[in-house]
């Protein structure tokens, strides 16, 4: 039935941990790539369905023994040029520097 759709239901999720070990699962809502580097803009789920929720840009990282994980992106050039690369790609959602 087209009344049970769900959006969320076809999102790709992650789940990232802290350092203090407490986890937080995370909607991808969009993704990118520069300079070989794969970008993320993701939604914590429990913030979801909040009319504005806020979203995060989060980039892959792989060790030494190419096991990937994320970071959340907190240089300010580096935050602001994905965004605009996000920005330009779909009408969907609009990021806010």
């Amino acid at each position: 039935m087209a009344d049970d759709y769900n959006e969320k239901d076809t999102l790709q999720t992650i789940v990232m941990t802290d350092d203090d070990g407490v986890s937080t699962e995370f909607f991808v809502i969009d993704a990118a790539e520069e300079n070989k580097v794969k970008y993320l803009l993701v939604v914590a789920a429990d913030d979801y369905d909040n009319e504005e929720p806020e979203a995060y840009i989060i980039k892959e990282v792989k060790d030494d023994e190419k096991e990937i994980s994320f970071e959340f992106v907190d240089d300010e050039n580096e935050y602001a040029r994905v965004a605009v690369l996000m920005s330009g790609e779909d009408d969907d959602y609009e990021i806010i520097l």
